[in-house]
């Protein structure tokens, strides 16, 4: 179609000439010139532009009847993927009532006059949503920088940029603690105080907090992204459920059309028909067909490159397994901040034991974030799931730990 359409450019440049001559010839013999055509004029009949766009439907037939989709239409599976954003609706909720009436203040606590059920920290949950909007915007940043602007894209320079993107993170995450000042409520000359962390603290609820914060806004733009990505398979689905008979009739009808123009070529003068080529395409409607090349190319390049991720078409990924992930990544992002943040403001621990604790952190998320990147393919996304899921809660559990909410 590519050549088609260069070829039809070439013609176009070359239509007023080749009138011209037809207007000279036809004087010398006492004729009418040729009427030029008006840019405003039609460029192709309704007809040849369905032939044409049929040929675009017929690459999308091809490609949907090279993979494997699910026994759904389109609308059945955008309606299933509605679950992804319940069941991390159904989370969050469980987070802030657990965060609101577990761990209530007990009888002998030193600050035992705080407001039960506690209150929520909007001021801790807005700043925690923005660490992880500056740490998200940076990752593409990094990775230009790593590889050059694309120019050194090679296994070493992603896995150095996974490195760095892990650590700007974790290092943002640490910086949000930071910022907010987030530490251990003193209370002085008390004999039963100890500097240790506790959930009955006020900092537990604003730790608790920032992870809500972080987590949901990377939920929610993941939520928006599996949307737009579902969308690049619309045009497949379409295609195969388009009726059989259907498809049969209209390249039948493309072919009576195509030998209709061979005939009424044979029996056209070089000079007519140059000027019906000239007036079979005029550059808004060659644009609107090239626009439909493009957005298909870049849909296939798009599907192509998911596919290298996923192992699989997406469409395929049950959508257990989707909601799964956003259950994975939620908990494990409560367990990091939980984990750094009991390092962090636990003032009777060392600088070795925080950088411990740090690094750990660091290193566990960098192997799941290369495992998600690189070798999702050859474990298969169900396992890595099911994987992820167990690394979270062994995570969440720690953290909780650290502040002694296991107690």
């Amino acid at each position: 179609m590519a050549s088609r359409f260069a070829t039809r450019v070439a013609e176009e440049d070359n239509a007023h000439t080749v009138i011209h001559e037809s207007t000279t010839h036809s004087r010398s013999r006492g004729k009418q010139p040729a009427v030029l055509i008006d840019e405003n004029t039609p460029l192709i009949t309704a007809m040849e532009r369905d032939a044409i766009h049929q040929e675009i439907e017929d690459d999308f037939s091809s490609e949907y009847e090279s993979i494997i989709l699910p026994d759904m239409t389109y609308a059945q599976v955008i309606r299933s993927f509605a679950l992804v954003p319940l069941t991390c609706f159904v989370l969050f909720v469980g987070l802030v009532l657990l965060i609101t009436f577990a761990w209530a203040p007990l009888p002998d606590f030193p600050h035992s006059n705080v407001l039960y059920p506690y209150q929520p920290h909007a001021r801790a949950f807005l700043v925690g949503a923005a660490g992880w909007i500056v740490a998200y915007s940076s990752r593409g940043a990094i990775y230009a920088l790593v590889t050059l602007g694309g120019r050194w894209a090679s296994l070493t320079s992603v896995v150095l940029s996974t490195i760095l993107s892990v650590a700007a993170q974790e290092v943002l995450r640490l910086g949000v603690l930071v910022l907010l000042g987030v530490r251990l409520h003193a209370w002085a000359g008390h004999p039963e105080w100890v500097p240790y962390p506790t959930p009955q603290d006020e900092s537990f609820r604003d730790v608790w907090w920032v992870a809500l914060g972080w987590s949901t806004i990377e939920a929610a733009l993941s939520i928006f992204q599996g949307y737009e990505q579902l969308s690049l398979y619309k045009e497949l689905f379409d295609a195969r459920d388009r009726d059989e008979e259907t498809r049969h009739n209209t390249n039948t009808n493309r072919l009576q059309i195509d030998s209709r123009a061979i005939s009424r070529s044979a029996g056209s003068s070089a000079a007519e028909e140059d000027a019906k080529r000239a007036a079979a395409l005029s550059p808004s409607d060659m644009a609107s067909l090239m626009d439909d090349e493009l957005n298909h190319s870049i849909q296939l390049r798009d599907r192509e490159a998911l596919e290298l991720v996923f192992g699989v078409p997406l469409p395929n990924i049950p959508v257990f397994i989707s909601c799964l992930q956003r259950v994975d990544a939620q908990i494990l992002s409560i367990g990091f901040t939980l984990l750094i943040s009991a390092a962090y403001v636990s003032d009777n621990r060392t600088n070795l034991f925080r950088g411990l604790i740090f690094g750990l952190v660091a290193v566990l998320h960098f192997i799941l974030t290369i495992v998600w990147a690189e070798a999702l393919p050859r474990i298969g996304i169900h396992t890595a799931c099911y994987t992820s899921l167990l690394v979270a809660i062994g995570t969440f559990l720690a953290g909780l730990a650290f502040w002694g909410a296991l107690e």
